[in-house]
């Protein structure tokens, strides 16, 4: 997993399945980041397992849109 900054933009890539675990670490970074930091953009790329992540990273956006006023796109 990458993540990086740029043009007020938080970038998360993932190239591998995640499970519960991982996708436990990867929500708590993100909200993390975007509380330390005020980021409104977030953009994760699914570059690992598409059917296994697909269910993962919805709760990632349900969860989010909950917490949060900004935006996250799924790619």
């Amino acid at each position: 997993m990458e993540m990086y900054y740029q043009n007020e933009t938080l970038y998360v890539d993932i190239d591998f399945s995640l499970n519960y675990d991982e996708y436990d670490l990867l929500k708590e970074k993100i909200f993390r980041i975007v509380k330390d930091y005020d980021v409104d953009f977030i953009v994760v790329r699914n570059r690992g397992h598409q059917f296994i992540n697909r269910y993962y990273l919805y709760q990632l956006k349900q969860e989010y849109n909950r917490n949060f006023n900004g935006r996250i796109f799924i790619k």
